[in-house]
């Protein structure tokens, strides 16, 4: 007797593949629609499309010589397009500006 309720070894197996042929796709190729500077995780983070807009006062990486370098393309979470736009892995791989910034920097 063959219980309806349980997932089989191979819908799971099959679910497993899908999620791994998926994840090869280079993260390039996911990125679609870009964020906007208005979403709850762009403003938790203080992202903007253009760097220069951060006010440092509030998010004080970004101030002095050294936070005036940090740009989403240079940042390791982000995967150029090579149109002045990149995925990026803090916003499920959607589009954020090469030239913005968010807190959530990381020197690459």
């Amino acid at each position: 007797m063959k219980n309806s309720d349980t997932i089989s070894r191979r819908t799971l197996l099959t679910a497993a593949g899908a999620i791994i042929a998926t994840s090869a796709f280079p993260r390039s190729t996911v990125a679609a629609d870009k964020v906007s500077e208005d979403e709850a995780t762009a403003v938790a983070l203080g992202y903007l499309h253009d760097a220069t807009q951060v006010d440092t006062n509030k998010w004080p990486k970004r101030a002095g010589a050294e936070g005036a370098k940090q740009l989403c393309n240079n940042c390791a979470l982000y995967v150029d397009q090579g149109d002045g736009w990149g995925g990026c892995s803090i916003f499920q791989n959607r589009l954020v500006a090469g030239e913005g910034w968010c807190n959530a920097w990381v020197a690459a």
